[in-house]
């Protein structure tokens, strides 16, 4: 091996493990999308009862929203969650075959029909881990009860003003990657699978022309006939 291989191999070597331990880490990072897989945590829910659950939830945004959807029992309905960082508001939209049913939240209320899950205790550690490409911080998150435990992943990689505005995590200041929610009786656990930058433009769903306003208590039980 001559002098210039001698010299050339190494810089080599190290690109190709560069490219190989690449993750995504930029927080100019502002729109884009991920998708979540759910897992049911309750431990009355059989195998059976969990196949018609909806298995997945994406998170489309941007400098403006955030719309989460989730498609339930074969497509057959259709939930939406858009929240606007601007006014502070988050709206949902429920499609049950070819009805539509919105609900407008007002300024800072917490997003329709999940448990609000009040007085948890977030305590932020040093470990992270990589989830779908994006380096996540730990944090160890225990109920007032102390009951329960369990632990959320979060990324700062991504550049989103106050992103949990409207959910039980409003004091961790990054985008949830790994976390628990509650959806009326379903406790379920979301964990980010796949991270796709720069494809948020444009991501609010198209609100239909016939569709029922309906009032938060309404829409709380419309989506439980669905789900109970």
């Amino acid at each position: 091996m001559n002098g210039s291989a001698h010299f050339l191999f190494p810089v080599i070597v190290a690109i190709i493990m560069t490219s190989c331990n690449k993750t995504t880490k930029s927080n100019d990072v502002r729109s884009g999308t991920i998708e979540y897989h759910i897992t049911y945590l309750n431990e009355d829910i059989d195998e059976r009862q969990e196949a018609l659950l909806p298995e997945n939830m994406v998170l489309v945004f941007n400098e403006n929203l955030a719309v989460n959807s989730i498609d339930g029992f074969l497509g057959l309905y259709k939930f939406h969650t858009i929240t606007n960082f601007a006014s502070k508001k988050c709206s949902t939209l429920l499609k049950v075959f070819d009805r539509h049913y919105l609900y407008n939240g007002k300024r800072g209320e917490f997003v329709c029909c999940f448990d609000e899950m009040e007085e948890l205790d977030i305590r932020e550690t040093d470990e992270t881990r990589n989830i779908a490409g994006l380096t996540c911080k730990r944090a160890i998150v225990t109920h007032s009860s102390g009951r329960d435990t369990y632990d959320i992943y979060y990324t700062t990689d991504i550049n989103l003003p106050h992103p949990n505005m409207n959910n039980p995590y409003k004091g961790i200041d990054g985008v949830l990657m790994q976390f628990e929610l509650q959806l009326l009786h379903l406790r379920m656990e979301f964990t980010a699978i796949r991270f796709q930058p720069n494809s948020g433009k444009g991501s609010k769903p198209a609100i239909p022309e016939e569709i029922t306003e309906v009032s938060r208590d309404q829409m709380i039980q419309i989506l439980n006939k669905l789900i109970e």
